[in-house]
């Protein structure tokens, strides 16, 4: 009888675990996210600091905490000069459809004790929708595109496509070619968004800025080391002439899709 006792006693107990450990178990979502409005941040204003992304007054950006340990969560470190959040890849972070407040602030220091608002917009963003928000300019305080990714018309199989974004603060104008020569977008003033160009995947080539009219590149040439059929990706002109470094002229770029 002591025995059937203790039995029923650690069944009820196994039970209970059982069903604890249930209910209290992480379900992870398994289903594709397909709906809310896609969007992707391009920090190209070469004296802006770095910066945090807020839609709707949550902070949206966010990269791998400098200094991370098991005994600390590490410093935040915002978006900066020359780098893509999510990143260069396909990916952009979903966020609600509707009307969103957009701001980028650079967060606070140990020179500045809050953070600083640098743009603030309201703005309809739709469902399924993609958008490229860009920051450009030079100075301390960027000026900021809000371009929809529309590549509704990219759907040649036999190419991949490409749109050129002129993000260099000055006068001058500028061609995006192929390193055969090729001029795929021509004379693009500052802040101008060329529509998706069709190019043979055949081709092979990796592509290259220059002054409009001319056939001195600038900077290194550009390569993507994936360009198959359907590809869709963006070339933009970043930093600014005299300047050095990561902040000289040159082309960078992204995949759309």
């Amino acid at each position: 009888m002591t025995y059937r006792f203790f039995s029923v006693i650690a069944l009820s107990v196994a039970a209970l675990i059982g069903w604890s450990c249930e209910k209290n178990a992480l379900i992870l979502p398994n289903e594709p996210v397909t709906s809310g409005a896609r969007i992707k941040l391009v920090h190209a204003a070469l004296e802006a600091p770095g910066v945090d992304l807020f839609v709707n007054g949550t902070k949206l950006s966010a990269f791998t905490p400098a200094n991370a340990s098991t005994t600390s969560p590490g410093t935040p470190v915002p978006i900066s000069f020359n780098n893509t959040f999510p990143g260069t890849g396909a990916s952009y972070a979903v966020v609600p459809v509707g009307q969103a407040a957009l701001q980028i602030s650079a967060p606070a220091t140990t020179t500045a004790t809050s953070a600083t608002v640098l743009y603030e917009q309201t703005t309809q963003l739709e469902d399924n929708k993609y958008y490229s928000l860009l920051l450009t300019g030079a100075g301390q305080k960027p000026d900021v595109l809000l371009v929809t990714d529309d590549f509704s018309n990219a759907n040649d199989p036999s190419k991949f496509y490409v749109r050129f974004v002129n993000l260099i603060p000055n006068d001058v104008k500028y061609d995006l070619a192929l390193s055969t020569g090729t001029v795929l977008v021509s004379g693009a003033a500052y802040k101008s968004v060329s529509p998706f160009v069709g190019v043979d995947v055949s081709n092979n080539v990796s592509l290259v800025l220059r002054a409009a009219g001319t056939t001195t590149n600038i900077g290194a040439v550009y390569t993507f080391t994936s360009t198959a059929n359907g590809r869709v990706l963006t070339l933009f002109a970043r930093g600014l002439p005299g300047k050095t470094g990561t902040q000289a002229p040159a082309l960078n770029g992204y995949v759309n899709r």
